[in-house]
Protein backbone atom coordinates (compact mmCIF):
# COMPACT_ATOMS: atom_id res chain seq x y z
CA UNK A 1 0.00 0.00 0.00
CA UNK A 2 1.57 3.18 -1.10
CA UNK A 3 2.25 5.77 1.87
CA UNK A 4 1.32 9.68 0.26
CA UNK A 5 2.29 13.05 0.82
CA UNK A 6 1.07 13.37 4.93
CA UNK A 7 2.28 10.26 5.91
CA UNK A 8 4.70 9.65 8.48
CA UNK A 9 8.39 9.19 8.01
CA UNK A 10 10.77 8.38 10.79
CA UNK A 11 14.45 9.10 10.54
CA UNK A 12 16.69 6.77 12.83
CA UNK A 13 20.09 8.83 12.99
CA UNK A 14 20.62 12.94 12.95
CA UNK A 15 23.35 13.54 10.67
CA UNK A 16 23.50 15.60 7.55
CA UNK A 17 22.14 12.67 5.33
CA UNK A 18 19.18 12.84 7.38
CA UNK A 19 19.06 16.38 7.23
CA UNK A 20 18.80 16.45 3.44
CA UNK A 21 16.30 13.20 3.07
CA UNK A 22 14.37 15.11 5.54
CA UNK A 23 13.98 18.82 3.39
CA UNK A 24 12.69 16.10 0.30
CA UNK A 25 10.33 14.86 2.90
CA UNK A 26 9.35 18.69 3.72
CA UNK A 27 8.82 19.38 0.18
CA UNK A 28 6.93 16.39 -0.55
CA UNK A 29 4.49 17.19 2.27
CA UNK A 30 5.37 14.34 4.42
CA UNK A 31 5.86 14.39 8.03
CA UNK A 32 9.20 13.76 9.44
CA UNK A 33 10.40 12.94 13.08
CA UNK A 34 13.88 11.54 13.69
CA UNK A 35 15.32 9.60 16.92
CA UNK A 36 19.16 10.81 18.07
CA UNK A 37 20.86 11.58 20.91
CA UNK A 38 21.17 15.32 19.31
CA UNK A 39 17.79 16.76 19.22
CA UNK A 40 19.29 20.07 17.50
CA UNK A 41 21.62 17.77 15.00
CA UNK A 42 21.72 18.18 11.39
CA UNK A 43 18.59 16.34 10.72
CA UNK A 44 17.01 17.79 14.38
CA UNK A 45 17.11 21.19 13.04
CA UNK A 46 14.91 20.28 10.25
CA UNK A 47 12.11 17.62 11.33
CA UNK A 48 8.69 17.81 12.50
CA UNK A 49 10.14 16.49 16.12
CA UNK A 50 12.86 15.14 17.52
CA UNK A 51 13.00 12.14 19.78
CA UNK A 52 15.85 10.63 21.93
CA UNK A 53 16.54 7.13 21.71
CA UNK A 54 15.56 6.73 25.37
CA UNK A 55 12.25 7.63 24.32
CA UNK A 56 12.00 5.49 20.86
CA UNK A 57 8.36 4.30 21.92
CA UNK A 58 7.10 7.62 21.08
CA UNK A 59 9.08 8.02 18.13
CA UNK A 60 7.18 4.41 17.01
CA UNK A 61 4.04 5.79 17.59
CA UNK A 62 4.46 9.01 15.65
CA UNK A 63 5.87 6.79 12.49
CA UNK A 64 4.06 5.20 9.82
CA UNK A 65 7.72 3.72 8.71
CA UNK A 66 11.22 4.51 9.48
CA UNK A 67 14.65 4.26 7.82
CA UNK A 68 18.18 5.54 8.77
CA UNK A 69 20.75 7.55 7.71
CA UNK A 70 24.15 5.87 9.46
CA UNK A 71 25.10 2.19 9.74
CA UNK A 72 26.82 1.99 13.60
CA UNK A 73 23.65 2.63 15.30
CA UNK A 74 22.44 0.81 18.67
CA UNK A 75 20.92 -2.44 16.97
CA UNK A 76 18.61 -3.02 19.86
CA UNK A 77 16.85 0.58 19.05
CA UNK A 78 16.60 -0.42 15.71
CA UNK A 79 14.97 -4.00 16.32
CA UNK A 80 12.81 -2.43 19.11
CA UNK A 81 11.16 0.06 16.55
CA UNK A 82 10.92 -2.61 13.79
CA UNK A 83 8.73 -4.81 16.02
CA UNK A 84 6.75 -1.77 15.82
CA UNK A 85 6.63 -0.46 12.10
CA UNK A 86 8.46 -1.52 9.71
CA UNK A 87 12.15 -0.07 9.21
CA UNK A 88 13.86 -0.42 5.93
CA UNK A 89 16.56 -1.17 4.86
CA UNK A 90 15.76 -4.09 7.47
CA UNK A 91 17.61 -4.61 10.54
CA UNK A 92 18.92 -7.54 8.85
CA UNK A 93 20.71 -5.65 6.23
CA UNK A 94 22.45 -3.72 9.21
CA UNK A 95 23.29 -6.94 10.87
CA UNK A 96 25.70 -7.46 7.39
CA UNK A 97 26.61 -3.75 7.06
CA UNK A 98 27.89 -3.09 10.60
CA UNK A 99 31.03 -5.23 10.59
CA UNK A 100 33.62 -5.33 7.82
CA UNK A 101 33.87 -8.73 8.59
CA UNK A 102 30.51 -9.95 7.90
CA UNK A 103 30.19 -7.61 5.14
CA UNK A 104 33.51 -8.79 3.04
CA UNK A 105 32.28 -12.41 3.97
CA UNK A 106 28.54 -12.21 2.61
CA UNK A 107 29.99 -10.44 -0.50
CA UNK A 108 32.41 -13.54 -0.84
CA UNK A 109 29.98 -16.03 -0.21
CA UNK A 110 27.58 -14.87 -2.40
CA UNK A 111 30.00 -14.65 -5.53
CA UNK A 112 30.96 -10.65 -5.52
CA UNK A 113 33.94 -9.37 -7.05
CA UNK A 114 36.57 -8.50 -3.74
CA UNK A 115 39.98 -8.05 -2.94
CA UNK A 116 41.52 -11.25 -1.38
CA UNK A 117 41.04 -10.46 2.75
CA UNK A 118 41.59 -11.95 6.07
CA UNK A 119 40.02 -11.75 9.15
CA UNK A 120 41.89 -11.71 12.60
CA UNK A 121 41.28 -11.24 16.32
CA UNK A 122 43.68 -8.41 16.32
CA UNK A 123 46.14 -7.19 14.12
CA UNK A 124 49.40 -9.55 16.45
CA UNK A 125 48.73 -12.22 13.66
CA UNK A 126 49.46 -10.22 10.74
CA UNK A 127 53.05 -10.76 10.64
CA UNK A 128 53.71 -13.80 8.25
CA UNK A 129 50.89 -11.96 5.74
CA UNK A 130 52.89 -8.69 5.82
CA UNK A 131 56.00 -10.45 4.76
CA UNK A 132 54.62 -11.70 1.42
CA UNK A 133 52.07 -8.77 0.53
CA UNK A 134 51.48 -4.95 0.80
CA UNK A 135 48.25 -4.82 3.03
CA UNK A 136 45.20 -2.37 4.14
CA UNK A 137 44.07 -3.08 7.17
CA UNK A 138 40.39 -2.06 8.52
CA UNK A 139 39.41 -2.31 12.04
CA UNK A 140 35.81 -4.45 11.49
CA UNK A 141 33.30 -2.09 13.47
CA UNK A 142 33.50 1.78 13.98
CA UNK A 143 35.69 2.65 10.80
CA UNK A 144 34.55 5.26 8.28
CA UNK A 145 35.94 8.28 6.35
CA UNK A 146 39.25 6.93 6.83
CA UNK A 147 39.13 6.11 10.52
CA UNK A 148 40.76 2.86 11.57
CA UNK A 149 42.67 2.64 8.32
CA UNK A 150 46.13 1.70 7.70
CA UNK A 151 48.31 0.81 4.29
CA UNK A 152 50.64 -1.59 5.67
CA UNK A 153 53.67 -1.66 2.90
CA UNK A 154 56.73 -2.96 5.28
CA UNK A 155 57.13 -4.96 8.99
CA UNK A 156 58.16 -1.24 9.56
CA UNK A 157 54.56 0.12 8.77
CA UNK A 158 53.10 -2.98 10.58
CA UNK A 159 55.16 -2.70 14.21
CA UNK A 160 53.85 1.19 14.08
CA UNK A 161 50.24 -0.27 14.37
CA UNK A 162 50.68 -3.51 15.95
CA UNK A 163 49.85 -2.59 19.72
CA UNK A 164 47.27 -0.27 18.95
CA UNK A 165 44.91 -2.47 16.87
CA UNK A 166 43.49 -4.87 19.74
CA UNK A 167 40.32 -5.80 18.50
CA UNK A 168 39.14 -7.73 15.26
CA UNK A 169 40.65 -6.46 11.87
CA UNK A 170 40.30 -6.99 7.99
CA UNK A 171 43.26 -7.42 6.24
CA UNK A 172 42.71 -6.70 2.69
CA UNK A 173 45.51 -7.88 0.04
CA UNK A 174 46.46 -3.99 -1.68
CA UNK A 175 45.12 -3.71 -5.39
CA UNK A 176 46.61 -1.09 -7.57
CA UNK A 177 43.49 0.20 -9.59
CA UNK A 178 42.56 2.55 -12.06
CA UNK A 179 40.23 5.03 -10.54
CA UNK A 180 37.74 4.58 -7.65
CA UNK A 181 33.84 4.85 -9.01
CA UNK A 182 30.40 4.22 -7.20
CA UNK A 183 27.08 3.54 -8.17
CA UNK A 184 23.86 4.05 -6.10
CA UNK A 185 20.59 1.99 -7.27
CA UNK A 186 17.41 2.10 -5.49
CA UNK A 187 14.56 -0.90 -4.26
CA UNK A 188 11.10 -1.51 -3.51
CA UNK A 189 9.12 -3.70 -2.03
CA UNK A 190 8.14 -5.14 -5.49
CA UNK A 191 11.79 -6.04 -6.59
CA UNK A 192 11.65 -2.70 -8.98
CA UNK A 193 14.82 -1.05 -9.16
CA UNK A 194 16.22 2.19 -10.19
CA UNK A 195 19.83 2.71 -11.23
CA UNK A 196 22.35 5.83 -11.40
CA UNK A 197 25.06 6.33 -13.70
CA UNK A 198 28.10 5.30 -12.36
CA UNK A 199 30.63 8.44 -10.89
CA UNK A 200 34.43 8.59 -10.58
CA UNK A 201 35.46 9.48 -6.89
CA UNK A 202 38.43 11.12 -5.50
CA UNK A 203 40.00 10.34 -1.52
CA UNK A 204 42.35 12.27 -0.09
CA UNK A 205 43.57 10.37 3.22
CA UNK A 206 40.50 7.93 3.41
CA UNK A 207 37.96 10.37 3.19
CA UNK A 208 36.05 11.61 0.27
CA UNK A 209 37.00 14.65 -1.53
CA UNK A 210 35.61 15.21 -4.83
CA UNK A 211 32.92 13.41 -6.71
CA UNK A 212 32.98 13.51 -10.97
CA UNK A 213 29.51 12.48 -12.51
CA UNK A 214 28.99 10.55 -15.24
CA UNK A 215 32.26 8.57 -14.43
CA UNK A 216 34.72 8.88 -17.71
CA UNK A 217 34.37 4.78 -18.05
CA UNK A 218 33.69 1.98 -20.47
CA UNK A 219 30.79 1.04 -21.83
CA UNK A 220 31.37 -2.76 -20.37
CA UNK A 221 32.51 -1.25 -17.01
CA UNK A 222 29.68 1.06 -16.56
CA UNK A 223 27.64 -2.41 -17.59
CA UNK A 224 29.24 -4.04 -15.10
CA UNK A 225 29.10 -2.00 -12.26
CA UNK A 226 25.11 -1.66 -12.97
CA UNK A 227 24.50 -5.36 -12.13
CA UNK A 228 26.53 -5.89 -9.37
CA UNK A 229 24.38 -3.02 -7.26
CA UNK A 230 21.62 -4.47 -8.72
CA UNK A 231 22.41 -7.70 -8.09
CA UNK A 232 23.55 -7.04 -4.39
CA UNK A 233 20.16 -4.86 -3.83
CA UNK A 234 18.51 -8.30 -4.75
CA UNK A 235 21.08 -10.49 -2.36
CA UNK A 236 20.24 -8.18 0.04
CA UNK A 237 16.70 -8.38 -0.14
CA UNK A 238 16.70 -4.59 -0.13
CA UNK A 239 14.42 -1.96 0.26
CA UNK A 240 15.60 1.46 0.39
CA UNK A 241 18.77 2.50 -1.52
CA UNK A 242 22.20 1.74 -1.72
CA UNK A 243 25.86 2.82 -2.54
CA UNK A 244 28.38 0.48 -4.18
CA UNK A 245 32.21 1.52 -3.99
CA UNK A 246 34.20 0.30 -6.65
CA UNK A 247 37.76 -0.25 -7.75
CA UNK A 248 38.32 -0.11 -11.32
CA UNK A 249 40.80 -2.11 -12.92
CA UNK A 250 43.43 -1.68 -16.08
CA UNK A 251 41.31 -4.46 -17.65
CA UNK A 252 37.85 -3.40 -16.73
CA UNK A 253 37.52 -5.53 -14.28
CA UNK A 254 35.85 -4.53 -11.36
CA UNK A 255 36.26 -5.37 -6.58
CA UNK A 256 33.84 -4.13 -4.52
CA UNK A 257 35.25 -2.24 -1.79
CA UNK A 258 32.33 -1.66 0.32
CA UNK A 259 28.37 -0.80 0.33
CA UNK A 260 26.21 1.16 2.37
CA UNK A 261 22.71 0.53 2.53
CA UNK A 262 21.51 4.14 2.35
CA UNK A 263 22.16 7.78 0.69
CA UNK A 264 26.12 8.06 -0.05
CA UNK A 265 28.36 11.55 -0.07
CA UNK A 266 29.21 10.24 -3.52
CA UNK A 267 24.93 10.79 -4.55
CA UNK A 268 25.13 14.36 -3.25
CA UNK A 269 25.25 15.75 -6.82
CA UNK A 270 22.29 14.01 -7.64
CA UNK A 271 20.31 17.01 -5.83
CA UNK A 272 21.02 19.51 -8.46
CA UNK A 273 22.61 17.43 -11.23
CA UNK A 274 19.38 14.37 -11.90
CA UNK A 275 15.65 14.67 -12.32
CA UNK A 276 15.17 12.68 -9.05
CA UNK A 277 17.39 13.38 -6.32
CA UNK A 278 18.80 10.19 -4.53
CA UNK A 279 16.93 11.48 -1.25
CA UNK A 280 13.98 11.61 -3.14
CA UNK A 281 14.05 8.19 -4.74
CA UNK A 282 15.07 6.75 -1.34
CA UNK A 283 11.25 8.81 -0.07
CA UNK A 284 9.74 7.13 -3.12
CA UNK A 285 11.38 3.44 -2.65
CA UNK A 286 10.00 3.11 0.78
CA UNK A 287 7.01 4.44 0.46
CA UNK A 288 6.13 3.18 -2.72
CA UNK A 289 6.11 5.24 -5.17
CA UNK A 290 6.65 4.94 -8.71
CA UNK A 291 10.67 4.63 -9.46
CA UNK A 292 11.47 6.04 -12.80
CA UNK A 293 14.99 5.72 -13.92
CA UNK A 294 16.74 8.84 -13.03
CA UNK A 295 18.04 10.96 -15.92
CA UNK A 296 21.48 12.96 -15.40
CA UNK A 297 20.65 16.46 -16.71
CA UNK A 298 24.32 17.51 -17.02
CA UNK A 299 27.99 16.82 -16.49
CA UNK A 300 28.19 17.45 -12.90
CA UNK A 301 30.89 17.18 -9.77
CA UNK A 302 30.88 17.62 -5.92
CA UNK A 303 33.17 18.85 -3.66
CA UNK A 304 33.58 18.08 -0.07
CA UNK A 305 33.57 20.81 2.53
CA UNK A 306 36.09 19.55 5.30
CA UNK A 307 36.39 20.97 8.67
CA UNK A 308 35.68 24.26 7.26
CA UNK A 309 32.36 26.77 7.60
CA UNK A 310 30.62 29.34 5.74
CA UNK A 311 33.06 31.93 7.47
CA UNK A 312 36.22 29.83 6.91
CA UNK A 313 35.84 30.15 2.95
CA UNK A 314 35.44 33.13 0.34
CA UNK A 315 31.74 32.24 -0.54
CA UNK A 316 31.60 35.17 -3.12
CA UNK A 317 34.08 34.32 -4.98
CA UNK A 318 32.66 30.41 -5.15
CA UNK A 319 29.37 32.31 -6.09
CA UNK A 320 30.62 33.97 -9.08
CA UNK A 321 30.99 30.96 -10.72
CA UNK A 322 27.99 29.72 -13.25
CA UNK A 323 26.54 26.42 -11.71
CA UNK A 324 27.37 26.48 -8.31
CA UNK A 325 25.06 25.01 -5.41
CA UNK A 326 26.35 25.42 -2.03
CA UNK A 327 24.99 23.06 0.88
CA UNK A 328 25.73 23.52 4.52
CA UNK A 329 24.55 21.09 7.16
CA UNK A 330 24.22 23.34 10.30
CA UNK A 331 26.81 21.95 11.78
CA UNK A 332 28.26 24.25 14.84
CA UNK A 333 31.13 22.65 15.72
CA UNK A 334 33.79 22.71 13.25
CA UNK A 335 36.74 19.81 13.72
CA UNK A 336 39.29 18.71 11.33
CA UNK A 337 38.19 16.32 8.43
CA UNK A 338 34.66 17.16 9.99
CA UNK A 339 31.69 17.04 6.66
CA UNK A 340 30.49 20.70 7.41
CA UNK A 341 28.63 20.75 3.61
CA UNK A 342 29.54 19.80 0.18
CA UNK A 343 29.33 22.17 -3.27
CA UNK A 344 27.67 20.73 -6.26
CA UNK A 345 29.04 22.35 -9.89
CA UNK A 346 27.13 22.17 -12.79
CA UNK A 347 28.73 22.19 -16.69
CA UNK A 348 27.47 22.21 -19.98
CA UNK A 349 30.16 19.42 -20.67
CA UNK A 350 32.37 17.68 -18.79
CA UNK A 351 35.46 19.78 -19.49
CA UNK A 352 33.93 22.79 -18.19
CA UNK A 353 32.70 21.17 -14.92
CA UNK A 354 36.19 19.96 -14.26
CA UNK A 355 37.42 23.24 -15.05
CA UNK A 356 34.98 25.12 -12.25
CA UNK A 357 35.53 21.64 -10.00
CA UNK A 358 39.27 22.22 -9.67
CA UNK A 359 38.70 25.99 -9.32
CA UNK A 360 36.27 25.61 -6.29
CA UNK A 361 38.93 23.27 -4.92
CA UNK A 362 41.33 25.42 -4.76
CA UNK A 363 39.29 28.50 -3.13
CA UNK A 364 37.95 26.12 -0.50
CA UNK A 365 41.71 24.11 -0.04
CA UNK A 366 44.18 26.92 -0.53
Amino acid sequence: MPLYPNSKIGVIGGGQLGRMFILECRRMDYYSAVIDSDLHGPAGQVADRAVHPDNWEDFVRDCDIATYEFEYLDINIVRNIEDNIPVYPSSRVLDVKRSRASEKTFLSNKGFPVPDFWIFNDASDLTSLVEKNRLVVKISTGGYDGKGLFIIKSLSDYEIIRKDLKQEIVAEKFVQFAKEISIICARNKKGEIAVYPAVQNVHQDGILLYTIAPANISQKAEKKAREIVSDLAEALDLIGIICVELFLMENDELLINEFAPRPHNSGHYTMDACDISQFEMLLRAICELPMPTPKLLCPAAMVNILGKGPDDIDLKKILTLPGVKIHFYGKRQKRERRKMGHINILGKTLKETKERLFSIKEIVYP
